[in-house]
């Protein structure tokens, strides 16, 4: 998925370690969200197709607990099924998972998108999100210090079409 997303992600990547492969991202990428599987600070959902090939990735992360029982919520969807609901649907999932009570019973989820990044605002608002404002040169993405509209959605607000 790395691979044959890599150019349709390029506007949108992290250049923490400029020049590294797509296999290299996704073992360092693994491996960070290994060690937020071992504090609980972290989960990751995976898409798989019928085929085996990976849909995209949906994950939680930075859980913080106590009166704040916040996280960061990301994703990443394959360039080879952008577009084609695959996205809701892996979102809708870990939102699910991640509100559950019997999951990771967060009260409110926060997720922080670029202004020139369409599909993820579609995706945001399309499950609920709600845009909060906007945090000026937030990350440094594709070489530059870049602004990010901030979304949140509370437990209160979540509605899951699965039931």
């Amino acid at each position: 998925m790395h691979q044959v997303s890599r150019s349709f992600w390029a506007p949108w990547t992290s250049t923490d370690h400029p020049g590294e492969s797509p296999e290299e991202m996704f073992d360092r990428r693994l491996a960070d969200s290994r060690r937020g599987f071992d504090d609980g600070t972290a989960c990751r959902l995976v898409g798989f197709l019928h085929d085996g090939r990976i849909a995209g990735f949906f994950g939680v992360s930075q859980i913080f607990r106590r009166s704040f029982n916040n996280a960061y919520i990301g994703w990443s969807v394959s360039a080879e099924v952008a577009r084609q609901g695959y996205g809701t649907e892996g979102l809708t999932a870990i939102l699910d998972f991640a509100f559950a009570p019997e999951a990771l019973g967060l009260h409110r989820l926060q997720a922080n998108v670029i202004p020139e990044n369409v599909p993820s605002l579609c995706l945001a608002e399309k499950v609920g999100f709600r845009r909060e404002g906007l945090a000026r040169r937030y990350l440094h993405i594709a070489g530059a210090w870049r602004d990010h509209f901030m979304y949140a959605k509370t437990t209160e607000e979540h509605r899951s079409p699965y039931g």
